[in-house]
């Protein structure tokens, strides 16, 4: 209960601390001037929020106008920021940028127009109130597909429009910022100076020229000579951009160094020394903020898919898994071969042994013969018989190499076309929902090396839900002895919570991924009862994280019972997990699975698979199934069974993969289990799952209870795997 009274009170102080800076932003920006007359920034604020906070930039506004005796003189804004509220009252809360820039304009028009009427100077300010509106309307437009753009990427994005949007943002509010006169210091340059710092030091000179150049502009809104004074940051920003490695501090002196030097080309003292101020409070906060600093909410748009690079490192890691794989079956195909063949006796030896003359007859003769079938002498007694056991020897022979000849034929297919599937892959990178951060993989390598670690090459990105995901890779002998230090260094460099995924390897390479904590997780048990007379279960289970942490659980039932069972089972099993760590998907990774276990030997072997895979931030499930039993999901309070009428793998050279998806939520459960749980239980195992919670005790109940279920005398293993599903928040 603690637990989700916490939670709850999550969005209700997100809420206070947007009101918060609301009213912030309406107390402050009411009192800022752009090119000689006051500043739309607060008006736009409010087009561009929605109703609470839009409320909130009015009351910041009345209150600013209030303690400042300002109320006249800015009445038009106010009664701009009115309409414009009881425009969101009848408008609801949906975000339209094309409404709620022409609800702005419309509002400053009318407000100024009845103003002006007021006062009898309508005509004459007309054209002035019509020109102000727009730009006005234009800048809640830009807001408003800014917080659009937010609120379903999460993340600052800077692609297509979204650039320029952000450009008219900045100019906007930081040519208000230069409007105020502080003692000895400018609002504007030390946050335009703090913020092209951020930018050099992170995006080189370009960051660095761009940012300063906008800021530049935003001062001229405001005057030639503030706009003069900060014309030197885009090329201190250029200079400063170079020197983006060389430590937060140096940047920031040169920068600082620079800005004063070129002031004081501007033959203005005074001017200088104002800037200087300025530029070393900027300069200041970039030194405070600048070792916090993360790419994660921020996408410049500079590539819209992952870096050659990193997809080259994925694809030839796979390439390698394959090749792995590859490889293993091959010598487990050739083991299997090996052991199946049996010294094979001699027909002499079987027929001869009982006969009252095996003491004086040629039996040797016939025994170290090298004809397939030799000359049987005419007086032997068990002429007929030796002559029946050589024929069927011989047919024997003959079967066996035929099949030979078949294993090997699929075992070189088989062969060949992982070796096209590697190939492809290392040609090739296929495109991901993620974004590169090449400054998260700096900062990790550096790190890594600091510390003697050989790390071959490291990529970092973010996922689709913004969380950050680091690859680290290792060759040959530079594999590391432990990779839970290595989460530990990382995690206090960046100064973020990484947990470690599942290892994967290859025969040359060795891949540790680190991420950070998911919206959900998964609490996993597990049960399993041999059959009877079995001291080993012929089921076999995993439950393993793939480098981005969403969560696999799988289940696979060998044919029959035992160790030979358990050997198909466990193989499948094994398979499957080193294939999704080695980054291929499910279904493709189950068909592949398939091939190796129909032609790894001259034995008829299969076994089921049932798998299920947990998206940790959507809390997504999706149901891998082959020939398996079926699955029950509580979801919201239902019982919901999932079957698949398929065949196990290993029985058809084309594997039947069955997938299905779920939207679960916190505290759903799974419930999967092997063909040792007969269709009776069904009803049992849904009764628990309605009554309670404890996933562990129903996991414990199904297992126990089964054979009470089970109406077939020859028992089978029993396995069963339980899922629920946890919010993290």
């Amino acid at each position: 209960m603690k637990t989700i009274r916490k939670a709850a009170q999550i969005p209700a102080v997100r809420s206070a601390a947007g009101l918060l800076m609301s009213f912030a932003g309406g107390f402050i920006f009411s009192g800022s001037d752009v090119a000689g007359v006051a500043s739309f920034a607060d008006i736009s604020l409010a087009g561009a929020l929605s109703l609470p906070y839009a409320s909130a930039v009015l009351i910041g506004a009345v209150i600013h106008g209030i303690t400042t005796d300002t109320v006249g003189k800015g009445i038009v804004k106010l009664a701009a920021m009115s309409f414009i509220i009881i425009a969101k009252l009848f408008s609801g809360a949906k975000i339209s940028p094309i409404r709620r820039g022409l609800t702005t304009t419309a509002a400053v028009l009318l407000s100024g127009a009845a103003i002006s009427s007021l006062i009898g100077e309508l005509p004459q300010k007309l054209l002035f109130y019509a020109f102000y509106a727009l730009l006005a309307g234009f800048t809640a437009y830009c807001g408003t597909e800014l917080i659009k753009s937010f609120t379903e990427e999460r993340v600052i994005s800077f692609r297509g429009k979204n650039g320029a949007a952000y450009a008219v943002i900045y100019i906007v509010y930081i040519s208000s910022l230069f409007s105020f006169d502080l003692p000895a210091i400018n609002a504007g340059f030390v946050a335009g100076a703090a913020l092209t710092l951020l930018a050099a030091s992170n995006y080189s000179s370009a960051g660095g020229a761009l940012l300063g150049a906008l800021t530049a502009s935003g001062a001229f809104l405001v005057s030639a000579k503030a706009g003069m004074s900060a014309a030197v940051l885009p090329a201190a920003g250029f200079f400063t951009g170079a020197l983006k490695k060389r430590g937060i501090v140096l940047s920031a002196g040169l920068f600082a160094l620079l800005c004063y030097a070129m002031s004081v080309l501007t033959a203005s003292a005074r001017d200088g020394l104002d800037i200087t101020l300025s530029v070393i409070c900027g300069a200041g906060l970039f030194i405070i903020a600048a070792p916090y600093w993360s790419d994660k909410w921020l996408d410049t748009g500079s590539d819209a898919s992952p870096l050659p690079e990193q997809s080259r490192l994925r694809a030839d890691f796979l390439s390698g898994v394959i090749d792995t794989v590859r490889a293993d079956a091959g010598r487990i195909s050739a083991a299997l071969w090996e052991y199946s063949k049996t010294a094979e006796p001699s027909p002499a030896a079987s027929v001869c042994g009982a006969c009252s003359r095996n003491l004086v007859c040629e039996r040797a003769g016939l025994e170290t013969s090298s004809e397939l079938i030799p000359d049987i002498p005419e007086r032997c007694v068990k002429k007929s018989e030796l002559a029946h056991e050589y024929e069927q020897r011989l047919i024997d022979r003959t079967a066996a190499q035929l099949m030979k000849l078949r294993c090997s034929k699929e075992r070189k297919l088989l062969s060949e076309q992982l070796t096209l599937t590697a190939e492809i892959l290392r040609d090739s990178a296929a495109g991901r929902d993620t974004r590169p951060s090449p400054e998260m993989s700096r900062r990790i390598t550096s790190v890594l090396l600091t510390r003697d670690i050989d790390v071959s090459s490291v990529n970092a990105y973010y996922n689709h839900a913004n969380r950050l995901i680091a690859e680290l890779y290792f060759t040959g002998g530079s594999i590391p002895a432990s990779t839970s230090r290595i989460c530990d260094l990382v995690s206090d460099e960046l100064g973020l919570e990484l947990r470690e995924a599942t290892t994967a390897a290859t025969a040359d390479d060795y891949r540790v991924s680190l991420y950070e904590p998911p919206a959900y997780s998964i609490e996993v048990y597990s049960a399993s009862v041999c059959a009877d007379g079995s001291e080993v279960s012929g089921d076999s289970t995993v439950l393993f994280t793939d480098s981005e942490g969403v969560s696999y659980a799988a289940l696979s039932d060998g044919m029959g019972t035992g160790k030979s069972a358990a050997v198909d089972s466990h193989m499948v099993i094994g398979l499957f997990r080193r294939l999704i760590c080695g980054g291929m998907e499910c279904r493709a990774a189950v068909k592949l699975i398939n091939s190796v276990m129909v032609s790894k030997s001259r034995d008829e072997s299969f076994a089921t698979f049932d798998a299920v895979r947990f998206d940790p931030d959507t809390a997504f499930l999706t149901s891998v199934k082959s020939g398996a039993a079926a699955t029950l999901i509580r979801q919201s309070g239902n019982i919901i069974k999932v079957s698949a009428p398929t065949f196990p793998i290993g029985i058809n050279e084309t594997a039947e993969v069955s997938t299905s998806g779920f939207q679960l939520g916190d505290n759903d459960m799974v419930i999967m289990f092997s063909d040792g749980i007969s269709e009776n239980e069904y009803l049992f195992i849904k009764e628990l799952l309605l009554s309670g919670d404890h996933i562990q005790e129903i996991v414990r109940e199904t297992a126990v209870k089964a054979s009470s279920f089970a109406h077939s005398p020859h028992s089978d293993d029993v396995t069963v795997i339980g899922v629920k599903i946890i919010s993290n928040s």
